[in-house]
């Protein structure tokens, strides 16, 4: 299981606001050369380091944080809530059909 701590080894330094991917599934990639590297299975969460849920707010507690990869919206399998959530709150509310003015 991989810890949601932010790691140290390597001395990597991860920028405040930036979104990595979670999930509560990985396996072992199937293409490129040995050794394979971890890669997620299932849906895709956005996650910021140091919280406790994903953005569409579902607990990470045992969930694996992909490091190497960033959360991306036109990733495959991505979980459609924390896309909207990642979004620019000017963005968020043209979605919200309950914010839309009526004319």
């Amino acid at each position: 299981m991989t810890s949601t701590l932010t790691p140290t080894l390597g001395g990597a330094q991860h920028a405040e606001g930036q979104l990595y991917v979670t999930a509560t599934h990985k396996v072992r990639a199937t293409v490129g050369r040995p050794p394979f590297d971890w890669v997620p299975y299932g849906v895709q969460h956005a996650w910021k380091a140091g919280a406790r849920k994903t953005l569409c707010g579902e607990w990470t507690s045992g969930w694996t944080v992909f490091w190497d990869r960033s959360f991306s919206a036109t990733a495959h399998q991505t979980c459609p809530a924390c896309v909207e959530a990642s979004l620019p709150e000017a963005s968020r509310s043209r979605l919200d059909p309950a914010l839309r003015r009526t004319a």
